[in-house]
């Protein structure tokens, strides 16, 4: 064994150092596999539903009167501060309203946040549809769109009454 490390040429404090990796390095594989010590489980569902039975519990208060004036000023500002955070969680249904079927874009010409306010289209196929316009030059017909990846049949019914090309 002498011979070996000798011929690889390395010193005592090198041969030390390795060897200490080494069982470090075995060390941390039985403890990992034999057990003796569990990795720490934490269910979050628990203290998720006693956060939502907290919250649900003080609103309830709220509409019922229980709480001083004082407490009611800050409990309606709560209420109001956690409407405004749902507000900016809008559902599909609610992103398809907010498109404007009577807006007409010129797809040759139009910025990302104009394509964005097609019906189906949001601010990645927009940098699709204008890196398409880039690498590809003007578009000569609005048929030519289905070429942009991720644009379809479907999604061309949706926006062709709405785009035009000069």
């Amino acid at each position: 064994m002498r011979k070996f490390l000798n011929r690889l040429g390395l010193t005592k404090k090198e041969i030390m150092i390795l060897a200490f990796l080494f069982i470090a390095l075995i060390s941390g594989l039985v403890i990992k596999y034999s057990g003796w010590k569990r990795p720490a489980e934490f269910d979050y569902s628990v203290s998720d539903r006693n956060f939502e039975k907290l919250t649900k519990e003080s609103f309830e208060k709220l509409d019922s009167g229980y709480l001083n004036s004082e407490n009611k000023l800050r409990a309606e500002e709560m209420k109001r501060f956690a409407d405004s955070l749902y507000s900016f969680t809008e559902s599909e249904e609610r992103k398809e309203k907010r498109h404007n079927t009577n807006l007409r874009v010129n797809i040759n010409t139009a910025l990302a946040k104009d394509l964005s306010g097609l019906p189906g289209i949001g601010t990645v196929m927009a940098e699709r549809i204008i890196e398409y316009r880039e690498n590809n030059g003007s578009f000569r017909s609005i048929e030519e769109i289905k070429k942009v990846k991720g644009i379809g049949e479907k999604k061309f019914e949706l926006i062709k009454n709405q785009i035009f090309t000069e």
